[in-house]
């Protein structure tokens, strides 16, 4: 065994992080390790790599290569990088910005020993070696992760943990990014919140919640067997290229440390629930293949997110004829070229394509933030690209949105309420009462004690929420959400899906929801416009462009997302 975790706990100042894992990973095995924020993977992933804080206290064992106690007082310089090494989540945060990829790749070679060159390591990854003179914002975001799994590779460990690998990037990357990680043929544990996505890469698979396994179980079964419900919930909560699959969500939050249940630590979210779930805790225990903690392991099920129909109304959006160049000194770079787009109040459209496909740079031009090079936008019926100062700012302030990262989109030192009501502070506006209703139809609690919470004091879904409360308080006609859910655990995707679909048939807002994902765009939008390259190639219904795509470039999208 490369790995052994036997009974490993992790605490902080007397409250439990990581409860009594007992985990291996074999030789060349790939095991994905699955759960939502705030379960307890970081935890694990820092202990396997001596990164705790001082306070920390770890308990139990931890053993790397038959010979290396990783929870013991150890030099973790001839550990770290040379016998287990970490793919980082952002690969710009695992990359110097100022240095370019030959230099990186040759330092961390010479720092543990390596005995490849670093144009090897860029082939074994799937690169050119010409790349190597590159700097990594001349890269997209598979390339830089590329690069950073060569990084991760340089030093020859027995074991590679990948932390959220494919956070942020297209589905079609995402693919091809797990299955150069599985294919590497060393032992791999894929740290993710993304069970569905990891089945086809993984050889088995484990399920973590509230600091505790859920269940274990061979990937190649989780397609057709899972005992337990919160696993349920997680593949359920997963949309996929098909309306007749059933979507849901896992309603509330994964506990707090401090207000752990006595007995099992999912009852409070399932619906499943017993007597003797709120007051026994299960043990994780042999259930056929699979090891599962429930009391009900025959029963999983899970609620399905019920889909409503809009009734279109008027168009509030009209983009015409579209067009826009980035102009650097030895070339010119056509993003958009002559892209048409209605949307119609009431109405969700779902912007479809992979990282650079122009999706960014339309949404930037609707919000009036840049200004294209030909073309016109309008805004019901006011021209927005020919409006400057006083006017465009009264046609901007029509318009809400939802940034991609709801970790950097909120001012960490300002409470809900003053977040919420910041666009109306800067429109000169007394609004309590529009706050109030704002935070009510993004599904947030109005309590004093929510409102004068602070950022920190939140999961990344309520987060979300609360800038789409933001959004809402100037009472907007358009709601633009730029990859509003891709950072988000699966769990929590379909309930912002359902609060955007009440906002557009409640209040007729006219939605432009911007993804990669054309799984989830078939699920929570009612018309898709899959970009490519700046053109559009498909523009039509959900369920048509789910049963019968035009363009090969929207079959490719379908079977990214369906794998």
């Amino acid at each position: 065994m490369t790995l052994v975790l036997n009974d490993l706990t992790v605490g902080y100042g007397g409250l439990t992080a990581v409860d009594g894992i007992s985990l291996d990973v074999a030789d060349s095995e790939t095991v994905a390790l699955v759960g939502e924020s705030g379960c307890g993977k970081t935890s694990l992933v820092r202990a396997l790599l001596g990164l705790l804080p001082r306070t920390a206290t770890v308990t139990g064992s931890a053993v790397l290569g038959g010979e290396h106690e990783l929870t013991g007082r150890i030099d973790w310089r001839g550990i770290r990088g040379s016998q287990v090494a970490i793919v980082p989540q952002g690969a710009m945060t695992g990359l110097s910005p100022v240095h370019r990829i030959e230099a990186q790749l040759t330092e961390m070679l010479t720092l543990h020993g390596g005995q490849a060159q670093p144009g090897d390591l860029l082939e074994r990854v799937g690169l050119q070696h010409g790349m190597l003179r590159c700097y990594p914002h001349e890269l997209s975001g598979g390339q830089r992760q590329r690069v950073a799994i060569a990084l991760a590779l340089a030093g020859e460990p027995r074991l590679l943990i990948a932390d959220e690998p494919t956070t942020g990037l297209d589905a079609i990357t995402q693919r091809q990014v797990l299955a150069l990680l599985s294919g590497l043929g060393i032992s791999t544990l894929i740290v993710s919140h993304d069970l569905a996505g990891l089945m086809p890469y993984a050889d088995r698979a484990a399920v973590m919640y509230a600091g505790r396994l859920a269940e274990v179980r061979s990937a190649g079964t989780l397609s057709r067997e899972y005992a337990h419900p919160y696993t349920t919930g997680l593949l359920t909560a997963t949309p996929v290229a098909d309306r007749k699959v059933p979507w849901g969500s896992i309603p509330g939050s994964a506990p707090a440390l401090d207000l752990l249940p006595d007995g099992c630590r999912f009852a409070p979210r399932c619906p499943l629930a017993t007597d003797r779930c709120t007051s026994e805790q299960p043990s994780l225990r042999r259930h056929g293949e699979a090891q599962v903690a429930c009391h009900h392991p025959d029963e999983a099920s899970y609620p399905v997110v019920p889909r409503a129909e809009y009734a279109q109304g008027p168009p509030v959006v009209r983009v015409t004829q579209v067009r826009h160049a980035y102009r650097t000194r030895s070339r010119t770079v056509e993003a958009l070229r002559g892209v048409d787009l209605d949307i119609h109040a009431g109405e969700i459209v779902g912007l479809v394509g992979e990282s650079g496909s122009g999706k960014s740079t339309l949404a930037r031009i609707i919000l009036g933030l840049l200004h294209p090079s030909e073309g016109q936008v309008e805004i019901s019926g006011e021209d927005l690209t020919a409006r400057r100062g006083r006017a465009l700012r009264r046609l901007q302030r029509r318009i809400g949105f939802v940034h991609q990262d709801p970790y950097d989109a909120l001012h960490p030192g300002m409470r809900v309420a003053s977040l919420v009501a910041e666009p109306l502070v800067l429109a000169g506006v007394k609004g309590e009462q529009r706050v109030r209703d704002a935070i009510i139809a993004a599904g947030l609690p109005e309590t004093s004690e929510f409102l004068h919470r602070f950022p920190g004091q939140l999961s990344g879904g309520q987060r979300q929420r609360v800038s789409i409360a933001r959004a809402l308080a100037a009472d907007p006609i358009l709601l633009i959400a730029d990859e509003a859910t891709s950072m988000l655990d699966v769990s929590t995707r379909a309930g912002i899906a359902t609060t955007l679909r009440a906002l557009a048939t409640d209040r007729g807002l006219a939605v432009l929801f911007v993804t990669h994902d054309l799984g989830e765009a078939v699920q929570s939008c009612d018309r898709i416009v899959v970009l490519r390259h700046g053109t559009v190639v498909e523009d039509g219904a959900s369920e048509d462009v789910a049963r019968a795509p035009s363009h090969p470039y929207t079959v490719q999208l379908l079977e990214a997302a369906q794998t």
